[in-house]
Order: structure tokens, then sequence, then C-alpha cells
């Protein structure tokens, strides 16, 4: 009966050992809970922002690409206009020379008109109606 009592006290005795303590055990383990908490909300917010940060990069990477699309075609656009700039400079450039020529053999045929309208005529009836 005495190693019955014994024991009883012994579990009585630890019982109290473990119900006293533990509060203030308890507080400084609810503290850190709630300490750790506090940092896992804030690591969480900063998670949230780096995927938001990830996203913005990918959108920007995205419309990145597509500008240098953009600007390639217009980089071929603007090569295809000079090219046409180009055509149509080297066609007025021809013209022009086409409407010297002609300018130069209409001012022959004027002098050539000057010379036989200042010639005297031989035929009388001809050269009435010439004139």
């Amino acid at each position: 009966m005495l190693n019955n009592r014994r024991f009883k006290f012994f579990i009585v005795a630890v019982g109290i050992m473990l119900w006293l303590p533990p509060h203030e055990v308890i507080g400084e383990d609810t503290e850190i809970k709630n300490q750790l908490s506090y940092v896992s909300k804030i690591v969480g917010v900063i998670e949230g922002s780096l995927i938001k940060i990830e996203g913005n990069v990918r959108f920007i990477k995205r419309q990145a690409e597509k500008r240098i699309v953009e600007s390639n075609v217009s980089v071929k656009r603007l090569d295809n206009l000079e090219e046409k700039i180009k055509n149509t400079e080297n066609l007025l450039g021809t013209i022009a020379l086409e409407v010297a020529k002609i300018n130069e053999s209409m001012q022959r045929t004027e002098k050539k008109m000057k010379y036989l309208s200042r010639r005297a005529c031989s035929n009388a009836i001809l050269c009435e109606r010439k004139k």
C-alpha cells in the first residue's frame, strides 16, 4: 500500500509541477506563435508582391517582344517606302530628261518654223496658203 501511495503522490506531484509552470511556458509559446504568425503574414504579403512583380515582368517582356516585332515590321515598311521613293525619284529624273529632250526638239522645230516663215516663197499660190 505504501508503494501505491508513493506512486499516487508521485503522479500528483508531477501533475502539479506540470500544471503550474506551463502557464508561463504556454504564455511564452503563445507569444512566439503570435510572432511567428505575424512573420508568416509578412512573408505571405512579400510572396504575393513577388508574384505580382513576376507577372508584371512577364507582361512587360511580352509587350517588349511585341514592340520589337512591330518595330521590325516598321523598319521593313520604312525600307520598302525608301525603295519606292528612290524608284519614284529615278522615274521623275527619267521623265525630267524626256521633258528636256522634248523641249529641245520643240525649240529646234520652232527655229525651223521661223526660218521657213522668213524665206521667200517661190510659188505664190503655196505661199498664200501657208500664211
